[in-house]
């Protein structure tokens, strides 16, 4: 999306999630649980949070990179980089001992790893909640001496390093400590990398607007990932973008796209425009598909004034195995959502569906 760009990434989230808070004194505590926390109950999210290939140009004849998918590739990529280095640096910051360990209230056990990165303290903080269930907490040092909250978040494990969770992710925080991305709001990430078949995340975006673009309405949208391994996979997102040149202004669109390994893919989405923001104006579906080289091998649109520069070409009914699907128009809003039902049910069955938003949200400290 145009208002969050992925300088998120890089060192903000990396020292964000590098460490998070368990908070107390900076000694052990003799009393040491029998659950204690090891490198096992470290989530390593894997391919949901790697690199993904730079977007193409954008297309308009057949043989040309593919619109669809280089527009859906820049969104996945800037969900992507918002979160990317911050669970990265949860693995860098669980490396070695932890500065701190104790037991909560409850006696389960909790444990600490402090960092300084990009010259600010970042703490890292895991606590056991069930014997499943782990409590995270990550927290920046502000200029004034302060611990910001940065991530939040609960990890349901199922096997070592692996199950499912929610974690939040407070811009606003994030950007007051770090200067970028520069934006206020909420990022929400639910995940599931339980099963070695297939994988799934789903990034929401609540009520984030840019700081250099105080005009811009505030952003909320979604956007659901799920790769099956070896085969392929689909992504499903509301952006905003100028993705039709002969219209005026920007467009909100939503993306349906899915893609099998080594064959090529097929895109879908809805267009409206939001060249005034007050009064948005459907402009219709474009239905895209590619090879394995992501070059356009059939285009259609309906929208007429587009058919000079991006014209209809080839058969967009079955592509690369898969059918012609229709996004829904309600998805391409400011507040739109295009949920994948099968990433739900991933959801639900690797437990991340029962960590609530107002549960993965709380700041708990669980050394002081």
């Amino acid at each position: 999306m145009n208002h969050l760009r992925p300088t998120l990434a890089g060192i903000v989230f990396a020292c964000t999630v590098a460490l998070a808070a368990c908070g107390g004194n900076d000694t052990d505590n003799n009393n040491e649980p029998q659950d204690e926390i090891t490198d096992a109950d470290i989530v390593d999210l894997g391919d949901l949070v790697q690199l993904a290939p730079d977007p193409a140009a954008a297309a308009e004849m057949v043989g040309d990179p593919a619109t669809i998918l280089a527009e859906s590739k820049r969104q996945a990529e800037t969900a992507r980089g918002d979160v990317a280095a911050v669970f990265d640096f949860i693995k860098q910051a669980a490396e070695g001992a932890p500065a701190a360990k104790g037991v909560t209230p409850g006696g389960k056990a909790w444990a600490r790893w402090v960092k300084d990165i990009a010259g600010s303290e970042i703490r890292l903080s895991v606590a056991r909640m069930t014997d499943n269930r782990l409590r995270y907490l990550v927290q920046g040092k502000a200029a004034d001496g302060t611990y910001k909250p940065l991530l939040t978040g609960v990890f349901v494990k199922k096997a070592e390093k692996r199950g499912g969770g929610r974690f939040h992710v407070n811009l606003s925080n994030v950007s007051d400590i770090y200067q970028v991305p520069g934006a206020d709001g909420t990022l929400h990430f639910v995940f599931a990398n339980h099963k070695d078949e297939i994988r799934g995340r789903r990034i929401a975006y609540l009520n984030v607007t840019r700081r250099d673009d105080p005009m811009a309405p505030a952003a909320n949208f979604g956007a659901d990932l799920v790769r099956i391994t070896g085969k392929g996979g689909r992504f499903r997102s509301v952006g905003v973008g100028d993705l039709i040149k002969a219209a005026p202004g920007n467009e909100v669109f939503a993306l349906r796209v899915q893609w099998n390994r080594d064959e090529g893919g097929r895109g879908a989405a809805a267009m409206a425009s939001i060249a005034n923001p007050q009064t948005p104006l459907l402009l219709g579906t474009a239905h895209e598909c590619w090879d394995a080289e992501g070059l356009r091998t059939a285009y259609m649109d309906d929208y007429a004034a587009n058919d000079a520069t991006n014209p209809n070409e080839g058969d967009v009914s079955m592509c690369a195995g898969f059918a012609k699907e229709d996004v829904p128009e309600s998805a391409a809003t400011l507040n739109g959502s295009d949920p994948d039902s099968e990433l739900d049910a991933l959801l639900e069955d690797s437990g991340a569906s029962d960590v609530t938003e107002a549960e993965a949200s709380m700041a708990e400290d669980p050394g002081t």
